[in-house]
Parts: C-alpha cells; sequence; structure tokens
C-alpha cells in the first residue's frame, strides 16, 4: 500500500490586522484555478471556546471523553486537546497539494509574510531568512519579491514555481504555438 505524499506546507505570517486571511481568500482560488488544492489551519496565540456550552460534544468532553467529533452531511468538526504542532495537525488534514498556515511565526516552514505599515513597523523577514515574499504596502528591508494586497494571481505563480506544485494558466488572446492562424 503507498502512503499518501505528504502536502507542501506554507505559512503566511504576520501580525493581527494585516490582512492574512483577506489575502489567503484571493490566494485559494488563484491556486485552485492552477490546479492545486489547497487546505488551511490556524494558530492562535489566543485561547479560544470552539465548542460551545449546551452542545452535545460540550457535554460529552466535560463528561469526560478526551475528544468528540461531529460529522455531517458536508463537513467534520473535532473538538479535543492541542494536535502538537503544525506537522501533528497536518497529518489530521485529509490529503491535498499545499497546506497554507495562517500565523504559525515560530514554524520552521517557507513563509510568505503579510505586512501592512499601520499595523505594524517591524518586519518578520528582516529576522527570519524562510520568508520568500513579502505583501505589503512599503518596501521590506531586505530583497525579498514583494506584493500588493491585489497581487494574488502573481503570488500563486511564485509560490507554485518555488514548490514544483500546479500548472500555468493559458493566457486569455494568445494562440496556442501548436495551432496555425486561420487563413484569411
Amino acid at each position: 500500500m503507498t502512503r499518501p505524499r505528504r502536502p507542501s506546507v506554507v505559512a503566511v505570517s504576520g501580525w493581527s490586522g494585516a490582512g492574512k486571511t483577506r489575502l489567503l481568500a484571493r490566494l485559494i482560488p488563484a491556486l485552485a484555478r492552477r490546479g492545486v488544492s489547497c487546505a488551511v489551519v490556524k494558530h492562535t496565540r489566543h485561547p479560544h471556546a470552539f465548542d460551545r456550552p449546551g452542545k452535545d460534544t460540550f457535554v460529552l468532553r466535560r463528561a469526560g471523553a478526551v475528544a468528540a467529533a461531529i460529522e455531517g452531511p458536508g463537513e467534520t468538526a473535532w473538538f479535543g486537546p492541542a494536535a502538537g504542532g503544525l506537522r501533528a495537525l497536518v497529518a489530521l488534514l485529509p490529503p491535498v497539494d499545499l497546506v497554507l498556515a495562517e500565523g504559525f511565526k515560530d514554524a520552521p516552514v517557507p513563509r510568505i509574510e503579510v505586512h501592512r505599515r499601520r499595523v505594524s513597523r517591524e518586519f518578520l523577514c528582516a529576522r527570519d531568512r524562510r520568508v520568500f515574499a513579502v505583501v505589503t504596502d512599503e518596501p521590506p528591508p531586505r530583497r525579498v519579491p514583494a506584493f500588493t494586497a491585489g497581487d494574488a494571481e502573481p503570488l500563486a505563480e511564485l509560490l507554485c514555481a518555488k514548490l514544483g506544485l500546479g500548472r500555468p494558466l493559458r493566457r486569455r488572446g494568445r494562440r496556442s504555438p501548436n495551432k496555425e492562424a486561420p487563413a484569411g
């Protein structure tokens, strides 16, 4: 039996409010157009009560269950202890080509930085050499490809080239080199 290939993992990191989720919402469709299947995991340093009091999963966990999962016709939710880091969390996901990890500033994976001057003057790429691209509204402090928040397509191209994923998009209005021009 062959094991599925591990997905590539890239962190999308930056300070809270810099636009990470907004970028991911544009980047994921750009990657899908190139045939790249994606999953997203999110990290936060703040505690969250995802499983609310009164819900069955909450009641059963309070009764002593280590974890509880609920599956409906289209999705699954799992409530339990932390997975144990990015790699452990990725292992829980269904097979995909690429996992985009929102946050995870300390994870030892390649990273896209999302930076906005009004949120923070500090750049992660100034101290983190794993940053291979920056989405920003000002020049980064070191030579690294820089994009604006609206540059999802060129960022997807860079990501696919770096990771060897997907297929190039066919450009509209250009003739295929294998087809002859119509006689006219």
